[in-house]
């Protein structure tokens, strides 16, 4: 593909961030019949605390805006993102109006 139609592709993407370590099972070894020592546990969030969700995009050109999600996003949060966001980060990249998703 020639240089020009990379110029002209908008990446987006959402991710979660957690700002306490990870979302995924955490083990420690230990030996048989040692005790449980305050050293080895990891301190958690309940309930769902502790993490943002974000929306952003990127081309061969530059990067675009990020949105902060607040909630669960469905499909119309996200079309509302991006109906939003869109032509805001083509414009402030520069590659409006011939950009292709």
């Amino acid at each position: 593909m020639p240089l020009e139609f990379w110029n002209s592709v908008l990446f987006v993407d959402e991710s979660k961030y957690n700002v306490f370590g990870s979302d995924g099972k955490q083990m420690v070894w230990r030996k048989p019949d040692s005790q449980l020592e305050m050293k080895i546990l990891t301190p958690s969030v309940k309930h769902g605390g502790g993490s943002q969700m974000v929306l952003g995009c990127m081309s061969a050109v530059g990067v675009g805006n990020l949105h902060f999600i607040d909630g669960m996003m469905d499909k119309y949060m996200y079309l509302d993102i991006l109906k939003q966001n869109l032509k805001q980060s083509t414009e402030k990249i520069g590659i409006l109006p011939h950009y292709k998703l």
